[in-house]
């Protein structure tokens, strides 16, 4: 409680404008990469039990609230305008780009057309596994899987755990512990075939939540809003995988797109992309494969000079409307800024 008024205090007493400013001064603009996964419609997103709203995912009206409120206080521009001025240290003002992952097919339909109506770019970086199939990437599988089970509970019997699915936080729970389980035990080629042995036609998405066809991707191909970027193959965790397999995984998912879509490839998005899930191998490996940046979730601000292979990144709030304050707070890196003096100073973060 005593957070949110000290932030609610500094936004909008000038205090915010006055950091904003100072950060300006002392360390020169900042370019904010925001990431999301799914835009669904606000139907869908209204019930607090469907899986993707307990994902965090975000709705129309959020993603519509989110540009105008940030609209006032920073520029969108696409990731090679953003490139260009942190390589060449022209960084001109303040802005924002706006990145979205794994390639849902309601980017398409639902985000699209909100970035048309505004005139913001975006990068979609997109699994090539799964474009065009009846099939989710292996993790969404597993939440396929726990949330159509028609019973309150069951026996795993490759980690040999009984789940408890008595409601819908517990089945997204249950969801995360099989993910953690395989990735902690089992070599990641192999992750497909045993969720097929676990659930059968149960991990099947619904058509809602495919991802994208190759000829969703060829109109997006052809929008000046629109970059396409390359998220590996399957998804695998880069640091699950040995040099081989990450190099494919790279490799192909850039090579499936560009044979296809008779495009050039050149941005990357780590799966998972926190600190420890990729490193300078598979940096190496992005590089040769002829792209230009590489974006992570690790979070904060990106400033001239930046390593374009290791961007920082900022991922939508779980709620948007009627959160402001929180949006604008974690948009200005305010969290990073304040763990950087905590622990400057010794203290505790």
């Amino acid at each position: 409680m005593l957070s949110t008024i000290i932030k609610k205090l500094i936004i909008h007493s000038g205090l915010f404008g006055i950091i904003r400013n100072l950060l300006n001064i002392f360390s020169g603009p900042g370019i904010t990469f925001m990431y999301g996964h799914r835009v669904l419609t606000d139907e869908i997103m209204a019930n607090p039990d469907d899986p993707r709203r307990i994902a965090g995912q975000s709705s129309v009206s959020e993603i519509t609230e989110l540009i105008k409120s940030l609209s006032k206080h920073y520029h969108f521009i696409s990731i090679d305008e953003a490139l260009d001025q942190i390589n060449n240290n022209s960084i001109k003002r303040e802005s924002i780009v706006l990145t979205f992952d794994d390639g849902f097919q309601d980017n398409y339909l639902n985000l699209l057309p909100i970035l048309k109506e505004f005139s913001v770019p975006a990068v979609f970086y997109v699994n090539s596994s799964v474009i065009s199939t009846e099939k989710n990437l292996w993790f969404q599988e597993i939440i396929n899987f726990f949330f159509a089970v028609p019973d309150d509970e069951i026996h795993v019997v490759i980690n040999d755990k009984t789940y408890d699915l008595s409601s819908p936080q517990k089945r997204f729970d249950a969801s995360f512990n099989l993910m953690r389980y395989l990735q902690a035990n089992k070599h990641p080629t192999q992750f497909d075939e045993i969720i097929r042995t676990i659930a059968g036609d149960l991990a099947k998405p619904s058509a809602l939540d495919r991802h994208l066809t190759w000829e969703d991707l060829k109109n997006l191909s052809k929008e000046n809003l629109i970059t396409l970027g390359a998220h590996t193959v399957h998804h695998y965790p880069l640091a699950l995988c040995n040099s081989e397999l990450s190099n494919i995984e790279i490799t192909n998912s850039i090579t499936h797109l560009e044979n296809k879509l008779a495009i050039k490839i050149k941005h990357f998005s780590f799966p998972r992309g926190n600190e420890g899930d990729f490193n300078d191998t598979h940096i190496n490996q992005i590089k040769n494969a002829g792209l230009i940046s590489a974006v992570s979730t690790v979070r904060g601000v990106t400033r001239s000079g930046a390593d374009n292979f290791q961007i920082k990144r900022v991922g939508l709030p779980k709620e948007i409307i009627g959160k402001t304050d929180d949006l604008l707070w974690h948009v200005a890196g305010f969290p990073q800024l304040i763990a950087s003096v905590k622990s400057a100073i010794g203290l505790s973060q």
